[in-house]
Parts: C-alpha cells; structure tokens; sequence
C-alpha cells in the first residue's frame, strides 16, 4: 500500500476520532427550548417510549411547556455550539395514581423521553442524558428510574449496560377511543 493511500486513512481515522470527540454539555431543559425540542423530538425516533408519535410538533411544544412548569417534571439536553444534539425527560411517579398498576411508583421516577440524533450516537451522550434523570431521581427522593422501550434498536443495549433490568414479562398496551 503507498504512502499516500496510508496518509489518506491516518487523516480519515483522526477525523473520525475528532468528530467522536464532539464537546458537548448536558444542561436543565428550559421552557425557551420546547420549539426545538418539539421539533427535534418529531424528527428522531425515540429511544424509549413513544409518547409524542402521532402529534405534530406545535403540539410537542406545548405539552413540553406545560409539563416542565409542573415541579414533578424535568428535562435535560445536551447542546454543543447552540445545537441540541439528544434530549431526555423525566417525570417524578410520587404524585402519580397509578400505584395500583404498579406498587413500586413512590419510590420510582419515569424516564418519558430519550432522543439522540443518530449522528451523535455512540459519543455517550445517552448515557449522559440518563444519568441527569438518575441525579435528578435522587434529588426527588427516589431509589429507581423506570422506562419502558420497544425493545429493539440501540436503546436497549445501552440500558442493559446502564443497569437496567426488565420487569416481568407483561406487555403495556393501550386502544384509543
């Protein structure tokens, strides 16, 4: 193999590793970021749960806004150079009825929303994103962080390795009206 061809994947390779490198920070969502998170949310299958498919992004934006007002509800992206490249929210359980359902919801946070643009994936900032609802979980006073996931695609992987286990064999499912 020449020199040059060698040069060629040396420069390939460190562009590869510089691009991986990419700094970003993880900060508290905010109400000014509903529209690009709508927006970003609408155009990123979510790594968990699918809450929004199905509404546009206007409407994104709003439950967006109306949730992180509420004390039980936080969120979290991670911003590199002013561009959101993943998102995540989380919902305290404590105040939620549904401990019928399923007994261990006082103790429990609720991670809603996991969204990484696929051409930041592998750079840990999932696991970053995670890792803001586990602290904040711990601010509320609670022992566990729940999701539930498709089960297929990257996600699931990451949340095994993250220590996640899976609850029972029951399958959630809902018919709307």
């Amino acid at each position: 193999m020449s020199v040059s061809r060698l040069m060629g994947r040396a420069e390939a390779q460190e562009e590869e590793m510089v691009a991986k490198r990419t700094a970003y920070t993880i900060r508290a969502m905010t109400a000014a970021d509903a529209d690009t998170v709508a927006h970003f949310a609408c155009l990123f299958e979510p790594v968990s749960a699918p809450l929004i498919q199905g509404f546009d992004a206007y409407d994104v934006a709003a439950w967006i806004r109306e949730r992180l007002a509420l004390p039980e509800w936080a969120g979290f992206v991670a911003e590199a150079e002013g561009e959101i490249l993943g998102l995540v929210l989380c919902v305290d359980m404590a105040a939620q009825t549904c401990g019928f359902f399923l007994p261990m919801t006082k103790e429990t946070a609720y991670l809603v929303h996991l969204a990484v643009d696929p051409a930041f994936q592998g750079r840990g900032i999932g696991r970053a994103l995670i890792a803001s609802c586990e602290e904040q979980a711990r601010r509320w006073g609670r022992s566990a962080l729940l999701l539930a996931t498709q089960g297929r695609g990257s996600g699931l992987g990451l949340y095994r390795r993250l220590g996640f286990e899976r609850l029972g064999s029951q399958v959630l499912l809902a018919k709307r009206l």
